[in-house]
């Protein structure tokens, strides 16, 4: 029986061993496989980021080109308005002036005209 005895356990211990090795074998499988997917990753990880940050920078671009026009938009009518604004009042001055010149005009023309009838009054009399 000691001869059975020995055969099992050799067999047992082949088999064990075969086990371990199968072990170590798929170890040594998955270890080759992390490391490919993390050298398969890392740059697809960092061409996703790059593509990302150039998608991200584009809308930030895009939404600054957008407040810069709202921006240039609301500048020019606002100045615009003031341009207005300024040439109403202009134009009011501009009439008060002249009406005060054609009132001042009026006035100096019936006060020569008046010295003159009374040079000529004073000359014929």
């Amino acid at each position: 029986m000691e001869e059975k005895e020995k055969k099992g356990y050799e067999e047992n211990n082949n088999q064990a061993w075969q086990a371990l090795q199968k072990v170590k074998e798929a170890e040594e499988r998955a270890r080759l496989l992390v490391e490919e997917a993390r050298q398969k990753t890392f740059p697809e990880i960092i061409r996703k980021a790059g593509e990302e940050a150039e998608e991200i920078k584009k809308k930030i671009l895009g939404e600054a080109r957008q407040q810069a026009e709202k921006i240039k938009k609301e500048t020019i009518a606002r100045a615009e308005a003031e341009a207005a604004e300024i040439k109403r009042k202009t134009e009011a001055e501009k009439q008060a002036l002249l009406k005060r010149a054609q009132e001042n005009f009026d006035e100096a023309v019936r006060k020569t005209s008046e010295k003159l009838r009374q040079k000529l009054s004073s000359r014929e009399g």
